[in-house]
């Protein structure tokens, strides 16, 4: 039965080797069928695309050019089906054909580099892209990317698969000329404004929840979409943030005009997960997650350890 696209793969195969052999008998003997059965094949072929492919009135049988259009072109899909056949009977799922990420832009400088070198392993083309978090959950659902590295869990959609990346803990950002400790954020939004994240983000709602349960009544004097605007920011002296430190990690700013402290109330903590869909892309999800914990233990650790040291114990990886 010819499909919808008037041929199927089985139609291209009787079609090739008629070509390839120029005998409709030949080609019956090749595939252990009958030259009748060949014929009515291609006949069908024919009618189906409505265009003339194979010149029988000459021996041995020629194409048309429509025939060597579709002959080249053929020879590729069948080419690739019979490859995909042998991958699936050999479970060689290795190599993904074009796999779509997304995640929050705090990740893209910190671990993206380590996740392209990575997914370019296992993927024969990829793309990544950054933005909001609750963009990307509507991606991950809608099936427009494949995974997402987020600091939203999607905790409602039950049925998503979930690899933790890393918990971290906020922490409290001043300019350079800002000294001492922070005992009090109702102090230190009386004597220096806040600089926020936009609450399109998920990190900016999350910090905003935090500032209304410590009732602190910050104004909303600048909100900002990245944490290299809002480290400008406080260096420059116009305020302090909230942030974590993998947001810090590897922006291209230069932390020694900063000051950093430990939250004055309770610990608030990010959680970063990678989530896909159940059983869509082999066990790259785990793969991506393993490279990433690597690289995390390896080089962020690293930065804390050097420069935040305070904040070793609160850090957890995985």
């Amino acid at each position: 039965m010819v499909s919808s696209f008037g041929f199927d793969l089985k139609v291209l195969e009787i079609f090739v080797a008629t070509v390839e052999s120029g005998n409709m008998s030949a080609t019956a003997d090749r595939l252990g069928t009958t030259q009748p059965a060949i014929s009515q094949s291609l006949s069908t072929l024919e009618k189906s695309l409505k265009v003339q492919l194979l010149d029988r009135s000459v021996r041995p049988i020629e194409v048309t050019t429509a025939g060597r259009f579709l002959y080249d072109r053929a020879c590729k899909l069948l080419e690739q089906a019979r490859k995909t056949n042998k991958d699936i009977l050999q479970s060689n799922f290795k190599h993904l054909t074009h796999v779509n990420i997304a995640m929050v832009d705090s990740l893209a400088t910190s671990v993206g580099p380590a996740l392209i070198k990575s997914i370019k392993k296992h993927t024969t083309g990829w793309s990544i892209t950054t933005g909001m978090s609750h963009m990307h959950a509507n991606a991950l659902m809608s099936r427009s990317v494949d995974m997402i590295l987020s600091d939203d869990g999607l905790e409602t959609h039950v049925e998503l698969m979930r690899h933790r990346i890393l918990r971290e803990p906020f922490i409290v950002v001043t300019p350079k000329f800002y000294q001492g400790a922070i005992t009090s954020l109702e102090a230190l939004h009386q004597e220096l404004d806040f600089i926020r994240y936009s609450a399109a983000s998920l990190i900016g709602t999350t910090v905003e929840h935090y500032l209304t349960r410590m009732k602190i009544n910050a104004p909303h004097c600048l909100s900002l979409d990245n944490t290299f605007a809002i480290l400008s920011s406080v260096s420059a002296g116009l305020g302090w943030t909230i942030t974590t430190p993998l947001c810090l990690f590897k922006n291209g700013f230069d932390h020694q005009q900063l000051n950093y402290h430990p939250l004055p109330g309770d610990d608030l903590f990010r959680h970063l997960i990678l989530l896909t869909r159940p059983n869509d892309l082999w066990n790259l999800p785990q793969i991506l997650t393993n490279d990433i914990h690597a690289m995390l233990s390896n080089e962020f650790l690293t930065y804390v350890n050097r420069d935040l040291p305070w904040l070793k114990q609160q850090i957890k990886i995985g």
